[in-house]
């Protein structure tokens, strides 16, 4: 009897050892949060590939909207070598009005897909 329970537990333990390493794997994305002193721009960053990157930069007033936007913009060409990029805005379009009537309800944050073009090899 004790001899048919040991393939069992080898292939067992081999299923939880593959499982966990499949955890180690998706616990390697990190979502960094940073702050960009020139611009005053709380943002979180996530690198999803080799060129390509989730940008989430936190919403703020008004005064802050034309910072907001500067920064991504030279960030994005930071991040891609001066590469060409291309922005792909998911959410948090802010309206820009120069005097507010009324209060403005909650911005969500600024969430972008940036991805870098990557260079083109030289055939030999």
């Amino acid at each position: 009897m004790k001899g048919l329970n040991a393939p069992r537990l080898v292939i067992g333990s081999a299923l939880v050892a593959l499982s966990s390493i499949g955890t180690v794997f998706a616990e390697t994305i990190e979502k960094e949060k940073s702050y960009d002193f020139d611009n005053k721009v709380h943002y979180y960053q996530t690198k999803i590939g080799e060129d390509n990157y989730k940008i989430e930069i936190q919403s703020d007033d008004y005064k802050h909207f034309a910072n907001q936007s500067m920064f991504l913009l030279r960030h994005a060409d930071r991040l891609c070598r001066g590469r060409t990029f291309m922005l792909k805005v998911l959410e948090g379009v802010q309206e820009y009005e120069r005097f507010p009537t009324k209060p403005r309800a909650y911005q969500p944050p600024l969430n972008v897909l940036l991805q870098c073009e990557t260079p083109e090899k030289k055939e030999k």
